[in-house]
């Protein structure tokens, strides 16, 4: 267990690094650790540095492994094979690509692609010849937003980019590709027999734990119903095999002739072994099927070597073993549902008094309900502090429906997708079983009564994101509650939970503002907020994906703060980089008023025209453009919204070109910050504008490294002359303007906390 909890800790401080150290650092280290083999006392230093040096050499390794920046945008011929699951949506695919060698200098040997109109056989394992776009390993940054740059160094890509052309290729696959297309195999034999496509996903998912089939309403309705944990094949699932595949060889062997009864345990042991393993193996190997296959293992070969481990040693055994083998799963929250769950289990269920059992059957049945019930309330509240850090969402039906379902899930549907998947692997039978279409059926049932709960509106509470101070109390809280069973009052240490309900809320003074202009890639999104009131101008674009900013980035944001008030929505105009989250943003909050630029057709409001104004805790809002003698539709119908506070002006300017800004010029332009009008392009920002406008900050909304090169060099340089400081979202993340009583601040996400896997700032 120490050596453990000092391994974890090693790793988990690589992963707060800013920068890898050294190399040279880890001579000294060494020396000084065969120093402490002396002294035992001093033995778990010692796991703490070897699991220092093992994870920056890991880390080291994957940074060494990316796209150079110098290599951004170029073309490369890629030879090599699908290497996960596809995902498809209307007209393109993304996915994992292994490339094989040799390769070209700088690419790395795994890239995540995406190819726009792909052959219609596209399935993983294929072998493919391409020629595609590369570049480095790059995300948005807003506040609570998705870290895609982490998350591509957990998988391990080393760049992104797009198929310019390709083809599937007719030389041999890597060995590697072959277990995938068997997968794929199955895949696609268990999705012919399910009956619709909500019972195709679920059931693929339980079954080889791949989600590529699952929308966002999917993962709206798990995570609304507390059950996100059960629709991916989780550690009990795997658990559960080993266990079925043991009790019933024991039960076998056990009435074979002796000699051949004494081997009861080694040859149910093996079986339950490679029954595990061949399901894990199925299921790609997540750490939730990793933690479980390493516990069955340890316990596996106690039990035939017959000597007493306890389960607390198999768990942090079992803690050492994934660590050792992927240092970056502490970056995932599957890592710590998965063990703090099962360590909670173990903490709640030993200290309990093994009770005589009731004499009547309904008895025994009701205290077991009883205890069940009691794991499940408890388990649930120990993993709110987890939960709402990377959810920002607690399920107030989940204790409930889970009740219902874990035996469902356990005893049931997880049973009958094992041994449909059984059945489709080894084509005993054709894919149209009747065991593998009830496997299908009961799948999409289960989908349909899940949807049902989720819409509730009582289902689910939003969590504003908890301060770092405030989760740290919270999980001390809950491991005093949960295992300090000898502690006087321990009960009352689930207190520390109530920050988590009641955040600090950092609001404007009267008479100041704060803007936060959102990371959206090519698009607009800008939050403006004062004491008491809250707007949104515009809400990003929605793609070819299904990816939608309004509801992925900025309800999030929205959220971030702890407010839960947006009194205001207006969308400029009617190109889906303004637009096209509005309406994800509008069903999110049905109250606000919105107003729209003339060509708006969704979501419905009233228009914005040139003096429409308002005025909100001593901060004065107006509206400059459109008149009436603008166009009807395109970038110069934009509305152009003026903010003034005591402490300064700000300006946001759509995608006014120039014929719109000669209609602004004459009026009160003179701002303190602007935000660049149409995301920096040569059509936008004339002299006469910038001139009249006199901002000493300049923000562009633009993506990283877009095909357009927005900012053009000419208007940065134009900007630049008229005395302003220029930011670029797409470089420096989301930019927070802060339009105080004392003054102008302007701040960027990447400013602050950085961490060594984050891609530098390029300083075009």
């Amino acid at each position: 267990m120490t050596a453990s909890f000092a391994w974890l800790l090693g790793t988990l401080a690589v992963q707060q690094l800013p920068e890898l150290p050294d190399p040279t650092w880890c001579v000294p280290l060494v020396l000084a650790a065969f120093l402490a083999l002396r002294f035992r006392a001093a033995w778990p230093a010692l796991v703490f540095a070897a699991a220092l040096v093992w994870a920056c050499w890991l880390a080291s390794e994957r940074l060494a492994e990316r796209l150079p920046a110098a290599a951004l945008g170029q073309d490369f011929a890629l030879s090599g094979f699908v290497a996960g699951f596809p995902s498809f949506a209307p007209g393109q695919a993304t996915f994992a690509f292994a490339v094989s060698a040799p390769r070209a200098a700088g690419v790395p040997p795994r890239v995540r692609l995406t190819w726009y109109d792909p052959p219609s056989t596209l399935a993983a394992g294929d072998a493919l010849r391409v020629t595609a776009r590369l570049r480095p390993p790059h995300g948005t940054r807003n506040p609570r937003g998705f870290d895609y740059e982490q998350w591509l160094t957990v998988n391990g890509y080393g760049a992104t980019g797009y198929v310019r052309e390709g083809a599937v290729a007719a030389h041999a696959p890597a060995w590697a590709s072959v277990w995938l297309r068997f997968r794929a195999k199955v895949a696609a034999r268990l999705e012919a027999a399910a009956p619709d496509a909500d019972g195709a996903a679920l059931l693929i998912a339980l079954a080889l734990g791949e989600r590529f089939r699952f929308t966002e309403q999917h993962w709206a309705d798990f995570r609304r119903t507390g059950t996100s944990h059960l629709v991916a094949v989780s550690g009990m699932h795997v658990a559960l095999l080993g266990l079925f595949v043991f009790a019933v060889l024991r039960f076998a062997c056990l009435r074979l002739p002796a000699p051949l009864c004494s081997y009861d345990l080694e040859v149910a042991g093996a079986a339950s072994l490679l029954a595990t393993v061949y399901y894990a193996a199925l299921t790609g190997f997540a750490v939730p099927a990793q933690r479980s296959l390493v516990m069955i293992a340890f316990a596996l070969a106690a039990l035939v070597s017959r000597r007493a481990i306890g389960a607390v040693q198999i768990l942090a055994a079992t803690l050492l073993a994934v660590l050792v083998w992927d240092p970056f799963a502490p970056q995932a929250a599957s890592f710590w549902l998965s063990f703090g769950a099962v360590a909670m289990l173990l903490a709640l269920a030993m200290p309990r008094r093994i009770a005589v059992p009731a004499q009547t059957l309904p008895r025994r049945a009701g205290a077991t309900a009883l205890e069940f019930v009691r794991l499940q309330w408890w388990i649930g509240l120990g993993l709110l502090p987890l939960t709402a850090w990377y959810f920002g969402e607690v399920s107030l039906a989940g204790p409930l429906v889970n009740i219902v379902a874990i035996p469902f899930f356990n005893l049931v549907l997880v049973p009958l997708a094992v041994v449909a998947t059984v059945v489709v692997s080894v084509d005993v039978l054709s894919w149209a079983s009747p065991l593998a279409a009830a496997a299908g059926h009961v799948a999409s049932v289960t989908v349909e009564w899940l949807h049902a709960i989720a819409s509730a509106p009582a289902a689910a509470y939003s969590l504003p994101m908890p301060p770092r101070p405030a989760l740290v109390a919270a999980m001390i809280g809950v491991t005093f509650a949960i295992g300090g069973s000898s502690l006087p009052g321990r009960r009352l240490a689930w207190l520390a939970l109530v920050p988590l309900f009641v955040p600090a809320l950092r609001l404007p003074e009267r008479g100041a503002a704060r803007a936060v202009v959102l990371d959206v890639g090519h698009g607009l999104a800008v939050i403006v907020e004062t004491r008491n009131h809250r707007l949104l101008f515009d809400a990003g674009p929605t793609t070819r994906s299904g990816f939608d900013t309004g509801a992925e980035v900025v309800l999030p944001a929205l959220a971030a703060s702890g407010r839960r008030d947006l009194d205001l929505v207006i969308v400029s105009h009617a190109d889906n980089d303004h637009a096209g989250g509005a309406p994800a943003v509008a069903a999110a909050f049905p109250a606000a008023e919105v107003l729209t630029g003339p060509d708006v057709v969704t979501p419905a409001g009233r228009r914005c025209g040139r003096g429409q104004a308002w005025q909100w805790d001593e901060v004065r809002f107006e509206l400059l453009h459109p008149s009436g003698a603008t166009v009807a539709r395109g970038n110069d119908s934009s509305c152009v919204l003026k903010v003034t506070a005591r402490g300064g002006s700000l300006l946001v300017t759509g995608d006014v070109e120039r014929r719109g800004e000669s209609e602004l010029v004459g009026q009160s332009l003179a701002v303190d910050v602007v935000v660049v009008p149409h995301h920096g392009s040569a059509t936008s920002s004339s002299q006469s504008f910038v001139a009249a406008v006199g901002a000493a900050h300049a923000i562009v909304s633009a993506g990283f490294a877009n095909r357009w090169g927005f900012p053009r060099p000419e208007i940065r340089e134009r900007w630049q002359r008229a005395g302003a400081a220029m930011v670029v979202t797409g470089d420096s993340g989301a930019v927070t303007v802060e339009l105080d009583v004392s003054g102008i601040s302007v701040a960027a996400e990447r400013d602050g906390r950085h961490r060594y896997w984050e891609a530098p700032t390029f300083p075009w």
